[in-house]
């Protein structure tokens, strides 16, 4: 393995951790992981065709208020596996 793809491999594996639900079906994380992904109270769960992100809500928003305006403003083709997407 390359030294890049084992820095990456750190700093995103390296906080994993198993996570456990409660029994109202709720998924408890660990709160270095909260501070990680600067989560508060309100979250978003987010599918990404074969795996799930999750997000703080008013990040998210402001996220998709980004790419909105970054794919107006491109001309760049979507990529096979996007063409390909339904919904």
């Amino acid at each position: 393995m390359n030294p890049a793809e084992r820095r990456v491999q750190r700093l995103l594996l390296g906080h994993a951790s198993e996570c456990q639900m409660d029994s109202a079906g709720r998924l408890l994380l660990a709160n270095t992981l909260r501070q990680h992904a600067r989560l508060k109270k309100a979250v978003m769960l987010v599918g990404q065709i074969n795996k799930f992100e999750l997000w703080d809500e008013q990040t998210w928003y402001q996220q998709v208020q980004t790419d909105i305006k970054a794919q107006h403003s491109t001309n760049e083709p979507l990529s096979t596996r996007l063409q390909d997407l339904s919904l």
